[in-house]
């Protein structure tokens, strides 16, 4: 096995597929910071640019391009507030908060660390207990997807904690539009009224932008409009410190062994994972109150909370 890794390892860092995982890299981390265009979109935008590549290029360039697209959507949820992926919702808790404050890149650079964190782990433990993950992924049946789902929905409590009757309010929409589109069991349509794009569902990415986007839209200009004078946000350039890294490390390894864990599981992507992790962060903080207002905390009496 080692002899293995060690040659996946020399022809990745060859010549010849070097300049084409970066090339992925960068366009994915493109793609995924214009809202709207997903890192699965990214590699089908992509996709017919390696039909006349070697199979080792091409298929490095696909994984470059996802893995670049899920941090680049971290890059528009912290500047503009605006998820550019499903995966960073949960960033706009709190990066977005800290980008107000003036520190966008001291956000941006923990995002990366964070997502290399992340990417790594779960990188071993795919080389490592791939076979068995396959094994308890296929063991999934009825009864364990009703339990995640139940977890899915409790995270509504902890994340809408200081007003639960809005958190209900807003998980009860959440499940009336889940039932848009075919039913997986009999695909009769279900309040689909005719439309043919509703019949895969509402698509998670609009409903991001108008959930997060216009509501910052119609926030600035209503302080255009009732401020005659702005004040000059302050912006700090500094990047993240040593001591941001080691206090967030602890939190990042363990958000991606849970993060890796969740993603092994057919159906739950990276946006159910970074929910998770993130309500994860806050059940076991000592100041969970102190969440979603981009504070920094210490990670061994406390959590961080900007790991999604």
């Amino acid at each position: 096995m080692f002899e293995h890794l060690v040659n996946g390892l020399a022809v990745a860092f060859s010549f010849s597929v070097l300049p084409v995982l970066v090339f992925g890299v960068l366009g994915g981390i493109i793609l995924g910071a214009l809202p709207g265009l997903t890192a699965t979109m990214g590699v089908a935008i992509l996709l017919p640019f390696t039909f006349g590549m070697e199979p080792t290029a091409a298929l490095v360039m696909l994984i470059g391009v996802y893995i670049g697209g899920i941090y680049g959507g971290s890059i528009a949820a912290i500047l503009l507030k605006t998820p550019g992926t499903p995966a960073s919702a949960a960033t706009v808790l709190d990066g977005h908060t800290l980008a107000a404050k003036g520190q966008a890149a001291r956000a941006l650079s923990i995002s990366a660390v964070a997502s290399f964190t992340g990417g790594l782990i779960s990188t071993i433990v795919l080389i490592g207990i791939s076979p068995l993950l396959a094994d308890f992924a296929l063991r999934f049946n009825a009864p364990e997807y009703f339990a995640l789902a139940v977890f899915g929905l409790t995270i509504i409590a902890s994340v809408s904690a200081q007003n639960i009757l809005k958190g209900l309010l807003a998980g009860a929409i959440g499940l009336l539009i889940s039932t848009v589109g075919l039913d997986p069991i009999s695909s009769v349509p279900r309040f689909t009224f005719g439309v043919m794009d509703l019949y895969s569902g509402i698509n998670v990415i609009p409903v991001l932008i108008g959930l997060f986007a216009l509501s910052e839209a119609l926030n600035q200009i209503e302080k255009i409009t009732s401020e005659k004078k702005m004040a000059k946000p302050k912006f700090d350039r500094s990047l993240m410190s040593k001591k941001d890294l080691k206090e967030m490390m602890p939190t990042a390894v363990k958000s991606g062994l849970l993060g890796t864990s969740i993603g092994s599981v057919p159906g739950a992507g990276a946006d159910i994972s970074a929910f998770v992790c993130y309500n994860e962060a806050k059940r076991s903080s000592k100041n969970p109150e102190e969440f979603g207002k981009g504070r920094y905390e210490d990670s061994q009496p406390q959590k961080r909370a900007t790991t999604a």
